[in-house]
C-alpha cells in the first residue's frame, strides 16, 4: 500500500468513527489519537516496518493542530510502537504476528543483539539492560539509535521501562535494578560469614570494582542495607555489619 492509498485508507476509517472519537471527551484530544492509531498499528495498519503517516496528513484526517498530532505520535514512541528514522519519518516497530523481521537497519541489528541474549539467559527475567550509552558504546552506535532498539523490544512485549531507573526484562513487576542486585550479593555474603557480625565490609571503591558498577550504585546499595539495619556506618571506623540478613 502506498502513501496515498494509506491517507485515503485512514482518512475514510476516522470519518466513518469520528462520532465514537468524539465521545471520549474526557480524554485529551492527543490521547484519544494516540489510542485510535494504536489500535490500527495493533491490527496491521500500517503493518510493521511500515511508516505512519506524516504530521501534515494525521493533522488533516483528525482535523486538529500540529502540536496535538505531535503529542500524540510522542505517547506511540513512548509506548514503543514507532520511532522516528531521520529523513524518512515514523517507523512503525510494533504489531502482533510472527517473528521479528530480520535486521535491515543497524537499530534493528541491536534489537536482535540484545533479544538473543534474553534468549539465552545472557539477560534473566527482571535483569536491568545497560543504558543508551552503554549500549551505544557497545555496539558502535548513537544513543538515538540504540534508543530505538529499546523500544523496538518494548514494542515486543521482552522489556519494559521503569521510570527513572531505566529498562528492564520482562515486566516491572519482576524489575531488579543493578542496586538491588548488589545489595542482595552483600546479604548474600554476610550470610555465608564472608562478613561477620562487627566486621567491617570493604569501601566503596573495592565494592565497586568487585561488582562492576559505579560507586553511586554501590553507595545506594549500603543505603538499602543501612536502611534494613544490616550495617551501620562508624565515624573512623567505615562500614560495620550490625546483624545477620533474615
Amino acid at each position: 500500500m502506498d502513501i496515498g492509498d494509506y491517507r485515503r485508507n485512514l482518512e475514510g476509517s476516522v470519518h466513518q468513527q469520528g462520532s465514537t472519537m468524539g465521545q471520549s471527551n474526557e480524554q485529551p484530544a492527543y490521547l484519544r489519537i494516540a489510542d485510535d492509531l494504536r489500535s490500527r498499528i495493533q491490527a496491521g495498519d500500517p503493518p510493521p516496518g511500515g511508516m505512519l503517516g506524516s504530521d501534515a496528513v494525521l493533522v488533516r484526517t483528525y482535523g486538529v493542530a500540529r502540536g496535538t498530532v505531535r503529542q500524540a505520535v510522542a505517547e506511540l514512541e513512548r509506548l514503543g510502537l514507532v520511532v522516528s528514522e531521520m529523513g524518512r519519518g515514523r517507523r512503525v516497530v510494533g504489531g502482533t504476528s510472527g517473528e521479528p523481521p530480520s535486521p535491515s537497519t543497524r537499530y534493528e541489528t541491536v534489537a536482535a543483539a540484545l533479544r538473543q541474549d534474553i534468549a539465552s539467559g545472557k539477560l534473566s527475567h527482571g535483569s536491568q539492560l545497560p543504558r543508551e550509552a552503554m549500549l551505544a558504546e557497545q555496539h558502535g552506535v548513537s544513543k538515538g539509535t540504540a534508543r530505538q532498539a529499546l523500544q523496538m523490544l518494548a514494542a515486543e512485549g521482552r522489556i519494559t521501562a521503569v521510570h527513572g531507573k531505566g529498562w528492564f526484562v520482562g515486566d516491572a513487576q519482576g524489575a531488579l535494578t543493578r542496586t538491588d542486585e548488589v545489595a542482595e550479593s552483600i546479604r548474600k555474603a554476610i550470610l555465608a560469614g564472608d562478613f561477620p557480625r562487627e566486621s567491617r565490609i570493604p569501601g566503596e571503591s573495592a565494592l565497586a570494582e568487585q561488582y562492576g558498577v559505579a560507586r553511586v550504585t554501590v553507595r545506594r546499595a549500603i543505603a538499602l542495607l543501612e536502611a534494613e539495619g544490616i550495617i551501620e556506618s562508624r565515624r573512623g571506623v567505615g562500614r560495620i555489619v550490625t546483624r545477620s540478613p533474615q
